[in-house]
């Protein structure tokens, strides 16, 4: 096991800071422990006082020399020990590059008085050693700072590190809340925001009265609308902007013990003092500065190391602009992500033309390419993910958790494009990496497995990814416990795959493991508890049950309109499952009243663009299909067609379902020569993206398979339900409704073919499954009995 040790020097008038400091690496510790890590705090309070030939303070500085990290606590005196200490572990560092060194001044109250020596010494850190301390108004600034270089030193990020409902936490343990914090706390726009946000529940509740009171006032629902909206967006807008003033802190913890400039100084000053603005304009020099000492660098006849270092100052300061100018609210946001891409991208540029050190060189490309993932210009970050992954097997070698990240972060941008042989190779090496360095039992390895699972699913590879969604679900239930929520969210993803296969029983059983965890640690009136309904409806509507289906897709539906209103994507989401019960049912009136409600809030909320419009359009044109009003059906799928075609592209599974969809009614108006057209555009778009062997590619060869049925051309209709039929039983399994339907489709081409006894044996084997998996009295198992009933009784007239 790898033990950071900590030394931790201060005076007596910090002592409460100083236990309190003690009890936190002690907690930490519990949850470091499992990553591999022991953390050992030295406290000269337990140290061994008794008497030796020695100066006690040359074996303290013996313990400072031994250490990884070493931390010195100011207030109103600078002991001449602690300086001592401090001088010591200086000395050290130019030696070997440990212990990593760290000053925290803690703030003055009124009628406090900052001793001659302290003055002196802060002089000295930063005008010769260009060393900025921090300040710390509680005990929460104080931790965080630690927190946040412990775990540079532990890993060289802080990603472990998030902000979760206000607080600042490690692996799911409280550091810091941000509004003790006074970046966040003094901030003005934070500030705002947190009042606002307080201020609303009752509001929302006192509008929601009077609805309730006058169910028919158009103007007291546009009233509660309004205010939840207003609710919603500012939830996601604050839980935004926490994590981009958090962001610029961390920028800001990495520069702690480094040299900086004094305009990052005072650009960090005011941003520790809650001032943003004031420090996003303190650095708006930085860019011209930087040019001028690139220039100054590239065109002079002799290439001196003052030169170099303004150019790597100017670097640090337009890196420290990305920060807060993604934090100024008074920038419209797309200014602030156009301008932030540029100032990245003149950091890098002036980085490969001064010779930038490589370790710092990694950092900025890792921040760059970050940054291009997140606002999903993929292309863009790939070239950098290539570049940083040289860069960090060059560094750190070939079995880093450093490397691994860089692959697991190209594994995920081929993911997001859609390229699942290239995202799973890189996942792969990201994950025999993990396995090596971090462990079995890590979160990390389990996010590997997880992201594999992910991939296969997104594939119908359904056994491989049962099979990493269940190492990843190990780790996280023995690491993080049985009632998180990424013990949930494990549970959610293999409940996902059991309905995929069929296997509703072993859904249901994730299903309610993941909304009973979602339930007791979010509450009954989360989203991710509905989230949970609503999986749970969907697995009770594929069964046929539903009664039940209705009752999960409410439940979801009650938590959606009240916290999110009326007029949201997720109750119409809701709304639209509820249409699909009914649509299930035959009840087409019904069907359509909840689907045109989803339909009226994706267009006006999302516009008439939108995929999930289409998915509406689509779901209407199924309901006149049903019912035979063929032209009102293509009415609609075209609608869909043409914004899958615009939006999503000509190669795109939800361009190819809506193919599938025309076909279907062309199918069914006897133009076959139309149908084929269409079955066949979708069958190319599957084949071509999700491959000869997904579960869509299957559907389309049922749908062909169909019309060559209807045409009487039964070789072939027999040609493509047996290639469906191959990739079911490979891919879904024997007992899997769709497998079973297969056997339906071939048994019914022999008993047209009067091929009695195959035409029993397919549909005895389509029987079995549907007695099995949806139940004796499901309208499918209803179906294939009555076909076997009237093949029985042909063959007995026959004979």
């Amino acid at each position: 096991m790898k033990t950071i040790k900590i030394f931790l020097a201060s005076s007596e008038e910090l002592e409460d800071d100083r236990n309190a400091f003690g009890n936190l690496v002690r907690k930490l510790n519990k949850t470091y422990e499992k990553r591999g890590i022991h953390l050992e705090l030295f406290e000269w309070e337990d140290y061994d006082a008794a008497y030796n030939d020695r100066r006690k303070q040359d074996e303290y500085n013996d313990e400072v020399r031994a250490s990884d990290m070493f931390l010195a606590v100011f207030h109103r005196v600078a002991g001449k020990y602690t300086i001592e200490e401090f001088n010591v572990a200086t000395e050290e560092f130019r030696k070997r590059g440990l212990p990593k060194s760290y000053v925290y001044c803690k703030d003055l109250q009124t009628g406090d008085v900052e001793s001659q020596e302290l003055k002196e010494f802060k002089k000295r850190l930063f005008d010769e050693l260009g060393h900025y301390w921090s300040r710390y108004a509680n005990r929460d600034t104080m931790q965080l700072h630690f927190v946040m270089q412990l775990q540079l030193v532990e890993s060289g990020s802080h990603n472990a590190l998030k902000v979760e409902n206000g607080t600042v936490v490690l692996d799911g343990q409280p550091i810091a809340r941000m509004e003790n914090l006074p970046f966040a706390g003094l901030n003005e726009d934070f500030q705002r925001m947190s009042a606002r946000l307080a201020e609303l529940p009752a509001m929302i509740e006192k509008a929601r009265s009077k609805v309730e009171k006058y169910p028919d006032d158009e103007d007291f629902r546009d009233d509660l609308q309004k205010l939840l909206n207003e609710y919603n967006k500012l939830k996601g807008d604050f839980a935004e902007y926490q994590n981009n003033l958090f962001d610029t802190a961390r920028r800001i913890s990495q520069l702690q013990g480094e040299h900086i400039t004094d305009r990052m100084r005072r650009a960090v000053e005011a941003f520790n003092e809650g001032r943003v603005r004031d420090a996003n304009i303190i650095l708006d020099e930085a860019e011209r500065d930087g040019e001028n000492a690139l220039r100054e660098y590239v065109q002079s006849k002799e290439l001196t190391e003052q030169k170099r270092q303004n150019v790597i100052n100017s670097i640090q300061e337009i890196l420290l602009k990305t920060s807060t100018i993604m934090a100024d609210l008074s920038i419209p946001i797309d200014e602030r992500i156009a301008k932030t891409e540029e100032l990245f991208a003149q950091a890098y540029n002036m980085a490969q033309e001064c010779d930038y050190e490589k370790e710092q060189y990694e950092k900025l490309l890792s921040e760059y390419a970050g940054f291009l993932r997140e606002y999903a210009k993929y292309n863009k970050a790939l070239v950098l993910e290539e570049q940083l992954l040289g860069l960090c097997e060059e560094l750190y070698g070939l079995e880093h958790p450093s490397t691994a990240t860089s692959y697991s972060n190209i594994g995920g941008v081929y993911d997001n494009q859609g390229d699942y042989s290239k995202a799973l190779e890189y996942f792969y090496k990201a994950l025999a990496i993990e396995e090596k360095v971090s462990g079995l039992e890590h979160p990390s390895t389990a996010t590997s497995y997880n992201n594999i699972g992910l991939v296969y699913d997104n594939q119908g590879d359904y056994s491989k990814a049962l099979e990493y969604y269940h190492k990843a679900l190990a780790i996280f239930e023995k690491v993080l416990g049985l009632e998180h929520p990424s013990t949930a969210t494990s549970y959610c993803n293999i409940g996902r795959v059991y309905k995929n296969q069929g296997d509703y029983s072993k859904a249901l059983e994730y299903y309610h493991n993941a909304l009973a965890i979602f339930e007791k640690v979010l509450g009954l009136e989360h989203l991710s508890t509905a989230i949970s309904y609503n999986n749970i409806g969907v697995v009770y509507n594929d069964q046929g049950d539903y009664s039940k289906a209705l009752e999960y897709y409410h439940n979801a539906l009650a938590i959606r309109e009240k916290v999110l209103g009326l007029e949201h994507p997720s109750t119409a989401t809701s709304y639209n499952n509820i249409g699909l019960v009914y649509d299930n049912q035959g009840d087409y009136s019904k069907a359509l009243e909840y689907y045109h409600k989803a339909l009226a809030i994706f267009e006006k909320v999302l516009g008439l663009e939108h995929p999930s419009t289409a998915t509406c359009y689509n779901n209407i044109g199924g309901v006149y299909d049903n019912q035979g009003d063929y032209s009102r059906a293509l009415e609609y799928y075209h609608k869909a067609l043409a914004i899958d075609e615009k939006v999503s592209g000509l190669e795109h599974p939800s361009t190819a379902t809506s193919y599938n969809n025309i076909g279907g009614v062309y199918k069914n108006q006897g133009d076959y020569s139309k149908a084929l057209e269409y079955y066949h555009k979708a069958l190319a778009i599957f084949e071509k993206v999700l491959g000869l062997e997904h579960p869509s590619t299957a559907t389309s060869y049922c749908n062909i398979g169909r019309v060559y049925d209807n045409q009487v051309d039964y070789s072939k209709a027999l040609e493509y339900f047996y290639k469906a039929l191959a990739i079911e039983e490979k891919v879904l399994g024997l007992e899997h409704p769709s497998t079973a339907i297969s056997y339906c489709n071939i048994g019914r081409v022999y008993d047209n073919q009067v091929d009695y006894s195959k035409a029993l044996e397919y549909y005895h084997k389509a029987l079995a499954i549907f007695e099995k998996v949806l139940g004796e009295n499901h309208p499918y198992t209803l179906f294939v009995k009555g076909n076997i009933s009237e093949v029985t009784r042909m063959l007995g007239a026959s004979k």
